[in-house]
């Protein structure tokens, strides 16, 4: 029995002496920076962002806008709740006289996740890159008003424009490039665009093709670090299968397609959340095809569109009647009263334009019946239900409309008759407009598909874009749209909300108007948290 107890005693001083031990350890620790046992235990902060395509590269100077380059790549500058433009990497910055200027205070204390410090140099390679010709980058027409990019100090760098530009502040929240990785790389095959070192607050960590892309918080990020420990970017291309992975738990964040709101339940792990935007749908016409040449028909078809009906029955509500590509601009001018649904008014535009009636109620003109094809992504359901909802629409006016979905790999813009276009710009209205509308972007550019030529749009886009005041700019701006309404290069249909899938263990998702097709939701990606 003694021998028992003093067995116990034994044990019991041992344990305490050991219980002793860790607690003084642990004091030590605590004081040296590390992190407690049962912290660093605990799972990361983890959010799977179920994406509608996969990720071929990550390089905002060939991509445009991509939500993924913004979490490893910051700019100049960066917009603010409500898009106006914010100091980033540039602190401050001055600007001459004559607005042909801009002198860029640098951080210091901006790295790049490999270490190296982030200089003018950095930013001088970046634009330099971009518009270069041969880098062909979607985005290059947004900057052709840089004549020159000058380093003056290691953090001071100056850029000297041909006109006035007021949207390049805007403009140069661009993710910047690192020049000590780049420099004399071919940027369209440089392993940099699938092994990316960016300054922004995550990194890369893994990459697999056709799976996933997981990125872990960046320490090194020089604004506030996110409450997110790593991001899985995994592509998710059937809306329905992002419906379910987002009922199972599999992803946490997605784009969802309109008429999937109905299927959420109480129980479900996420919340539909639906967020305003200035992304707009029209019809595109091909000027290329004599059918569209007279602004008569397309004014006529205009008119014998019911938008309000398109809101309501395509979009379940969630959008508004679309009249013009800046209607969610300051620089908006609004649709003048009756430009909705107009019949009488586009029968006599038709008829005026010598198109009659044939056999089959189709109209005819010179031996030509209105018919064409209308096109739109087969993997967009809004796109498609908005071509068969004009097709019905424009039918009683003796307009025959196929419409004809198709995988992108098949759409060849100079080949078809019109196209369900989707465009529009939160930023500055230089955005969508210039790169859209001007006819030099016919050859020099990417997005004026349809081969629009007006020289009067084309006067005023160039002008607004280089007037420094802003009233002024919103004077241009109005006869721009004024002009359009003349001579429409699409036939605007409605603006469409975007609506995405939120997991209820996320809050502090940002409310800001979102751009094309729902980017720009991870703009405030820092705030976010995690339960």
């Amino acid at each position: 029995m003694m021998k028992t107890c003093k067995l116990l005693l034994a044990l019991f001083s041992i344990a305490s002496l050991l219980a002793m031990l860790g607690c003084s350890s642990t004091q030590s620790g605590d004081q040296a920076g590390s992190v407690p046992a049962a912290q660093s235990a605990a799972a990361p902060k983890t959010i799977v962002f179920g994406t509608e395509s996969e990720v071929e590269m990550i390089n905002p100077v060939l991509n445009g806008d991509q939500d993924v380059d913004t979490l490893l790549f910051r700019g100049l500058t960066k917009p603010t709740s409500d898009n106006e433009v914010a100091p980033d990497i540039a602190k401050e910055w001055t600007v001459s006289t004559d607005q042909r200027e801009y002198t860029f205070v640098l951080r210091e204390d901006v790295a790049w996740e490999d270490g190296n410090p982030l200089t003018a140099e950095d930013v001088k390679f970046t634009l330099d890159t971009l518009l270069n010709p041969a880098t062909n980058s979607p985005i290059q027409s947004d900057f052709n008003e840089i004549d020159r990019v000058q380093v003056l100090e290691p953090h001071k760098v100056k850029i000297t424009l041909k006109d006035p530009f007021p949207p390049l502040l805007n403009k140069l929240k661009l993710g910047l490039l690192p020049k000590h990785l780049l420099e004399g790389k071919e940027i369209h095959t440089a392993e940099f665009n699938r092994k990316p070192v960016g300054n922004g607050p995550f990194k890369l960590k893994e990459w697999k093709t056709d799976q996933s892309i997981v990125l872990v918080r960046n320490d090194k990020f020089h604004g506030t670090k996110p409450q997110i420990d790593e991001m899985i970017i995994r592509p998710v291309t059937d809306p329905n299968t992002r419906l379910m992975q987002l009922k199972t738990g599999e992803i946490d964040l997605a784009y969802m397609e309109l008429n999937q709101e109905g299927s959420v339940k109480d129980t479900d792990p996420f919340t539909a959340l639906q967020i305003t935007t200035v992304d707009y749908r029209g019809i595109l016409y091909n000027f290329r095809n004599p059918l569209f040449q007279d602004p008569q028909v397309r004014l006529a078809m205009s008119a014998a569109l019911d938008r309000e009906a398109l809101v309501q029955g395509v979009l379940f509500g969630k959008g508004q009647p679309a009249y013009g590509p800046l209607q969610k601009s300051w620089a908006n001018d609004p649709a003048p009263e009756g430009a909705e649904l107009r019949p009488e008014e586009a029968k006599a535009l038709l008829e005026k334009a010598g198109w009659k009636p044939g056999a089959d109620d189709v109209l005819v003109k010179d031996g030509t019946r209105f018919e064409f094809d209308l096109v739109s992504p087969a993997t967009d359901t809004v796109r498609v239900a908005l071509a068969n909802a004009v097709r019905t629409q424009l039918k009683p006016l003796g307009i025959s409309v196929n419409p004809k979905p198709l995988n992108w790999s098949a759409i060849q813009f100079d080949k078809i008759d019109a196209f369900m276009i989707a465009w529009g710009s939160e930023f500055d209205p230089d955005d969508h407009t210039y790169r859209v509308f001007h006819s030099s972007q016919i050859e020099t550019g990417l997005y004026n598909y349809g081969a629009y030529r007006n020289d009067k749009v084309n006067k005023r886009l160039t002008e607004a874009r280089i007037e420094p005041e802003r009233d002024k700019r919103k004077d241009l701006y109005a006869e721009f749209q004024r002009e359009l309404r003349k001579d429409p290069a699409f036939n605007f249909l409605v603006y469409v909300d975007a609506l995405y899938g939120v997991s209820k263990k996320i809050s502090g998702v940002g409310n800001r108007p979102l751009g094309h097709h729902g980017a720009g939701v991870l703009w405030n990606i820092e705030e976010w948290t995690v339960k």
